[in-house]
């Protein structure tokens, strides 16, 4: 979770049953509260009667059996606060838009999943879908053939005493595989791919799917979409009933006119810069873009990126603990390492590292990546996403994710001095070394800890990173180097490309 510096968070205290995870800024109030006040009306928020169970968004579903996510209208909770609730009694009832009970007996709606997160059954699910393609195609190719043999069988076999004729071209026509008309196309497509029948663009329309997912900015929320058939708008291009020739793009909608500006700004320099690094594509960008629906026409920008199967934060919670290995690990810290590197000469700071912001491009199949123990098949795919919040060097940070701030930024947080904290690349190199722990061991390095503990933690005179975990030697002493208490002493992203371990592994982005 992304949090705004500009105000301290409130600690809240965890309940028997939930596990705060993470902790929101205070709500907007009245400025003629005092803090006392403030204290004795906001520490719980009591939703109106009859209304509901408490609604978890961006949720996860986590090895143990539970739910983690952010939750509105709870009874004890503020809205906003990331909570882990007990286990859940049906795994089967998870989904987005369904009422799940704890075996403990607390309810909870689920809203929107999040971003490259894994509910149960996707795999199944996917498998059915998979099959389900796999038999339509082969019906086709069945017909087709069948029809082929038919023709073939007439032209072959004359009639007796009679010269056989060639087949007539409405013979033909009918033996072919029939065409699909526009209205049965239409009603395809809003099938196969959870169209919602808004469209959003001008010259180019992009179709938006399913439902959207929050992005770290608040105001933003983040679609799978279609670029439309230029002849059947209401399709997507290229789509004749095969929904393997068509391929997903991820729009990003947001009102929030310079925060979308600064992002797409970010995505032009690092990637028209001396580096390109290894970010996913930006395909488009408009400025209030046309809609036909009336709550989004020219009221929000639209940044048009290319989409990824799943990130690596989903990618190790699939593999249950089992931390990446061999060519898959090494393709990833290289892809994160060249991201750093695009991001610095740009003379930028990204400030949001992290495994949620890496996903994989260009492979379907999560199932065959979680069964690569020995990471044989690598990760080639991996690339960056979301730049809203790099910030020039010497600038001050506008968001941070608790797991990603080094401990000076997390003393001058504690010290109310976060918003006017002075970036530079060591913040970046510290994140990276916290991305690469996870990476090899499984887990995160702060790992069921709450925000508040991890702050508390980084800012103890004791604290120090302790990387005995990581198996490999080498990568054991890079990270050890990023995770250095000075930041003068971190590597900078020429020095991390150079390690041992990235030298004894490969050349460059070539992993062996």
């Amino acid at each position: 979770m992304i949090f705004r510096v500009a105000v301290l968070a409130a600690v809240v205290t965890s309940s028997s049953l939930l596990t705060i995870e993470a902790f929101a800024p205070p709500r907007v109030i009245s400025t003629q509260l005092n803090q006392q006040t403030f204290a004795k009306h906001s520490s719980i928020y009591a939703p109106p009667l009859g209304a509901g169970p408490p609604v978890i968004s961006d949720w996860r579903y986590q090895n143990d059996g539970s739910i983690s996510g952010t939750v509105t209208n709870h009874p004890t909770i503020r809205d906003g606060d990331r909570i882990t609730t007990s286990p859940i009694k049906d795994k089967n009832a998870v989904n987005e838009n369904s009422v799940v009970q704890t075996k403990s007996g607390s309810k909870y709606k689920l809203a929107n999943v999040a971003w490259g997160a894994t509910i149960p059954g996707v795999e199944a699910l996917s498998k059915e879908k998979e099959a389900k393609a796999a038999a339509d195609k082969a019906e086709r190719a069945r017909l087709a053939k069948e029809a082929q043999a038919k023709a073939a069988a007439q032209k072959s076999v004359p009639k007796a005493n009679a010269v056989a004729k060639p087949i007539s071209k409405a013979a033909s026509a009918a033996a072919a595989p029939k065409e699909l008309s526009a209205a049965e196309l239409t009603k395809l497509a809003k099938s196969k791919f959870a169209l919602t029948g808004t469209a959003v663009g001008d010259k180019t329309k992009y179709l938006l799917a399913g439902k959207p997912r929050q992005s770290s900015g608040r105001a933003a929320k983040i679609w799978t979409a279609y670029v439309a058939d230029a002849n059947i708008p209401s399709i997507p291009a290229g789509f004749d009933g095969d929904e393997t020739k068509v391929t997903p793009i991820t729009i990003k909608l947001s009102p929030d006119i310079e925060r979308m500006r600064l992002e797409n700004g970010n995505y032009n320099k690092v990637q028209s810069g001396l580096f390109i690094g290894r970010f996913v594509k930006k395909i488009d960008y408009v400025e209030y873009i046309p809609s036909n629906d009336r709550s989004l026409d020219r009221k929000v920008c639209a940044l048009v990126i290319e989409s990824g199967q799943y990130d690596l934060k989903a990618l190790l919670s699939a593999r249950q603990g089992e931390p990446l290995r061999g060519r898959a690990l090494r393709d990833a810290a290289a892809a994160a390492g060249q991201c750093i590197q695009a991001v610095h000469s740009s003379n930028l700071v990204w400030t949001d590292l992290k495994t949620e912001n890496f996903i994989v491009v260009g492979n379907d199949n999560l199932l065959q990546e979680v069964n690569d123990g020995s990471g044989s098949m690598g990760l080639p795919g991996v690339k960056g996403i979301d730049l809203e919040s790099v910030i020039p060097r010497n600038g001050n940070p506008i968001d941070y994710s608790p797991e990603a701030c080094p401990p000076e930024f997390a003393k001058a947080f504690m010290a109310g001095e976060g918003g006017e904290f002075v970036l530079d690349y060591s913040y970046d190199m510290w994140s990276l070394g916290m991305m690469l722990y996870e990476l090899s061991t499984g887990n995160a390095y702060f790992d069921k800890r709450s925000p508040s503990q991890v702050t508390k933690m980084m800012c103890s005179e004791t604290f120090e990173a302790d990387v005995s975990a990581v198996p490999d030697a080498k990568l054991r002493d890079l990270i050890s180097k990023c995770l250095s208490l000075d930041p003068k002493k971190r590597p900078d992203i020429t020095g991390f490309l150079l390690h041992p371990y990235f030298i004894t592994s490969g050349i460059g982005p070539i992993s062996f």
